[in-house]
Order: C-alpha cells, then structure tokens, then sequence
C-alpha cells in the first residue's frame, strides 16, 4: 500500500514539472499600443488602412502582421521579442510584394509589362506610403505594462507628371502610351532606398487634351547611380491602325530636381514637332512600327 502512494506521489509531482517546463517555453505577450502620425502626409489623402509586419529580431519564428482600418491607433498583443518593424498602406493594388521573410530584403515592387514594341518594361506603382524601425524592444516588459510603437508614414513615392506639345492632327490618335527609361521598378522598404545597380522602363499611359498630350503617375525614382539616359517615349495609334513612336532625352529636366533620398516630383515638359499620319505608311518625323493588342496600364493621377 505504502509503495503504490509513493509511486502515485512520484507521478504528480512529475507532472507539476512537466507543467512548469512547458510554461516557461511559451511566450508572454506584451500590450502594445501602435499609433500613427500623419504629420508627414500633406499632398495626398490618408489611405484605407495601414499594415504594420512585426519581423523578430533574431529571425527565430514567424512575423506578426496587423491592420489598422482608417491608419487608426489601436492596441495589439504580441509575443515578448525584440523586433524590427515595417509598416504601409494596404490599398496598393498597383504594388507586388516580395521577399516578404526578412526585414531587410522586404521589397515593394510592379509588374512585368511589355511596351507595344514587344520590350520588357514594369507598370508604374499605386500610392505608397509607410514606415520603418529597425530596433523595437519588447523584452523584459513588466506584467500588465503597455508599450507605445509610433509609426509616422512618409511618401515612398514620387509624383511625375508631363505635358507633350508640338503634335498636330491629335484628332487622328486613338490610344496612347509612354514610357521612361533608366527608373526604378522595386523599393527596398527597410531603408526606404533602391535597389543597387538596377536600371529599368517604366511603361505608363496619357490622355489628349487639346493640342498636348498629357499624363501623370507614381514611381520610386529615377536610378541615380551611372551615366545612363531618361529617355521618354511616346507611343501614338492612329485611327487606322498605325503606332509611331516619338522620343526625347529628360535627364536634365529629371536631374535638375533636388532630390530627399530617392524622392523628387518632377513635371516633363516635352516640346516636338510632328504631323499624325491619316494612312499607316505615310511619312512622318517619327517612326512606324507593328502594333497588335496594347496592353493596359496604371493611371494613377488625376490631372
């Protein structure tokens, strides 16, 4: 009798052990309150929502994401960790993420396009706005203590805008497209900075306005980096058919503009001069080439 109470003792405080193992090997969660400061966004409305992706600092264990509707301050509960921290507006459907693991590699980028010449070239990005801290501890935190994480969103992207005059016969065009060379497609969000070594096209679209061809649109920034031109180019369908492809050098117009990082708004201003053929084959400054389907293209600012 004596021996099956000391093996039954022997069981429930093996157990109690088991117990208390397990308990240390879960994670305490913190209260933290994000908030947001807008301060920083003047030439654009707040967005729909904000995303904020918690990335633990010692790259044990899987990121933490959260969404704030209206980028409003809320408290959330997280695992006791240090973390770095990447936020942005969720209502960019012009923008594919990648390498969404790591803090460092997290990458906002567009989509592969193919200009009507059959060439590789990326869309234009959505409005972005966003975040970045590097160092956010959350270690150590005493029960029932909330913490404070500010985030205060800042442009991650520039506003282009162009006007081409110097086109007669606009009446004969039909359907328009542009591109820009020598851009940035992709963001690196931790650092707000580009890519290295990355020179690419962006292709984009325009509207008629009187005797000008216009447009607008959002993109991370021209690559600073080499010697390579901006080259912008225009691409006009007639009504019969026929694309003719017209292009200028903006570098000056481009780098003229200070730059903050790789943020700068710039307005092209592009003068030519040149007569819409009626007929495909007809002569003209520019030049003619084979055109099936275009495809379609962001259109992101109202001018």
């Amino acid at each position: 009798m004596k021996l099956i109470r000391w093996t039954f003792l022997c069981v429930l405080l093996f157990i109690a052990c088991e117990h208390k193992e397990l308990c240390y090997s879960h994670p305490h969660f913190v209260s933290v309150r994000v908030t947001f400061d807008w301060s920083q966004i003047y030439n654009h409305e707040k967005p729909s929502g904000m995303r904020v992706i918690f990335f633990p600092k010692d790259e044990k264990g899987e990121s933490w994401t959260f969404d704030f509707p209206d980028g409003k301050d809320r408290v959330i509960e997280i695992p006791e960790n240090d973390y770095q921290v990447v936020s942005f507006n969720y209502d960019t459907e012009g923008i594919a993420w990648w390498n969404s693991e790591r803090f460092a590699d997290f990458t906002a980028g567009t989509r592969e396009a193919s200009s009507p010449e059959g060439v590789l070239m990326y869309t234009t990005p959505s409005w972005l706005c966003g975040d970045d801290l590097s160092d956010v501890r959350l270690k150590g935190i005493p029960a029932g203590t909330e913490v404070s994480v500010p985030i205060v969103p800042k442009n991650r992207v520039c506003r282009y805008t162009y006007e081409v005059n110097g086109i007669r016969n606009l009446s004969r065009v039909t359907d328009v497209r542009a591109s820009l060379s020598n851009m940035a497609s992709s963001l690196l969000m931790a650092g707000d900075r580009l890519p290295e070594e990355l020179s690419e096209s962006l292709l984009f679209g325009g509207t008629l306005s009187d005797k000008q061809v216009k447009g607008g649109f959002y993109t991370f920034g021209y690559c600073q980096e080499g010697s390579q031109p901006n080259v912008f180019k225009l691409y006009l369908k007639n009504r019969n058919g026929g694309m003719y492809v017209l292009e200028q050098d903006v570098s000056q117009q481009i780098r003229g503009v200070p730059v903050s990082g790789h943020l700068a708004d710039v307005h092209l201003v592009i003068h030519l001069d040149y007569d819409i053929p009626d007929n495909p084959g007809e002569s003209g400054a520019g030049f003619e080439v084979d055109v099936d389907d275009w495809c379609d293209v962001n259109e992101d600012i109202k001018l």
